[in-house]
């Protein structure tokens, strides 16, 4: 989904394009938070120290994506359906 779709569909064009970008980060971090919450809970002991030292050592963005990727069974159904809680939240608070 495309920024001007999620505006669209949020119905966040009645706001300044400040706050708009403000509201579209803040969502974007609670569905960064959720999603690297399920993926913790996913991994093993070993992927949690290995993904610590990944973190403790800046690895840069594709670094974080492939190691999740790699060792995190279902990585992707994580984000999926933490998209869909954050969706079923928004709406059931009547955002959309």
């Amino acid at each position: 989904m495309t920024t001007s779709n999620l505006i669209a569909v949020l119905n966040l064009h009645q706001y300044p394009a400040k706050e708009q970008e403000e509201l579209l980060i803040a969502l974007g971090n609670a569905a960064f938070r959720g999603t690297l919450a399920r993926l913790i809970q996913k991994m093993n002991e070993k992927a949690r120290v290995d993904f610590s030292a990944l973190l403790a050592r800046n690895a840069s963005p594709e670094e974080v994506d492939t190691f999740l990727k790699e060792r995190v069974q279902g990585a992707e159904e994580a984000t999926a359906d933490t998209l869909s809680d954050l969706a079923s939240d928004l709406k059931a608070a009547g955002v959309y």
